[in-house]
């Protein structure tokens, strides 16, 4: 594939190009995660990958600081037990109401 099309010639990539700020990469995905990942795209972003992926990274980036934040001064990581329960609270599951006893 040539680096500049030709007159008439379509691009396989119709984001806008920014020279010298952004680097072209390469992933291999299975089919699942990469229709997965167009999909977030085209929700999120107007269907720009490479706008969701920087996203990404930089979320995962304040995650790894917030992780070197909490090593530092010993906030020790979350149970299994409390992970679901976030991620139920996520989802609107709740689990069932426990019953109150009658005051004696």
């Amino acid at each position: 594939m040539r680096a500049v099309p030709r007159v008439g010639e379509k691009m396989c990539y119709s984001a806008s190009m920014r020279s010298g700020r952004t680097k072209t990469t390469s992933f291999s995905l299975d089919d699942i995660t990469l229709k997965n990942l167009k999909a977030l795209a085209a929700r999120r972003h107007n269907g720009n990958v490479s706008a969701l992926l920087a996203e990404v990274a930089t979320r995962e980036a304040k995650f790894a600081a917030a992780e070197a934040y909490f090593d530092k001064y010993g906030v020790p990581p979350l149970t299994a037990e409390a992970i679901e329960r976030i991620e139920a609270e996520w989802q609107g599951v709740t689990s069932p109401k426990k019953r109150r006893r009658k005051a004696a």
